[in-house]
């Protein structure tokens, strides 16, 4: 054999070695942002793709939303605390402060050894409440943790974005 080219079919073509750090650095910011944030993963992935100006390539490249999707939730749960197995827990910042570090927990006592209630809200949830001409309210006891009886949940029709 010699070093020879004998012959070219077609184009020959693939990604370069910059195109696929330009997919893994964007898998990274998504999962980094997944993982430092409560932001739904979805609108974390559209956002980081109209950041980062990629070429047609790497468009072409990156996985789908489904794809990524599986692997930035493992990441998210893994920094996540345990679901508790008694009333007996402390609530972090991390779940009572709302955006821009508002206060989001509003209530948290202890009935008895066995009961509890812990109340969530923000002031802006309450304004669109209190402004609200239709409210929804609903308990449910399946979908709730197994050391809660119920999960209680009000809503409120606004910006007509259930119609």
């Amino acid at each position: 054999m010699s070093d020879q080219l004998v012959k070219i079919i077609g184009e020959h073509c693939h990604s370069t070695e910059q195109e696929l750090i330009d997919v893994r650095e964007l898998r990274a910011k998504v999962k980094q942002r997944a993982i430092d944030e409560t932001t739904p993963i979805p609108r974390i992935y559209e956002e980081e793709c109209a950041k980062a100006m990629l070429s047609n390539t790497v468009i072409a490249l990156l996985p789908s939303e489904r794809e990524i999707n599986s692997a930035v939730n493992k990441a998210r749960r893994a920094v996540a605390p345990t679901i508790p197995t008694t009333q007996l827990f402390d609530l972090s910042d991390f779940y009572t402060k709302a955006l821009r570090n508002n206060d989001f927990l509003i209530a948290d006592k202890f009935i008895n050894r066995r009961q509890r209630i812990i109340l969530f809200e923000s002031h802006e949830q309450l304004k669109m409440l209190f402004s609200a001409e239709v409210i929804l309210m609903d308990g449910t006891f399946s979908a709730c943790p197994k050391i809660f009886d119920q999960i209680y949940t009000i809503h409120c029709i606004k910006y007509k974005q259930c119609q």
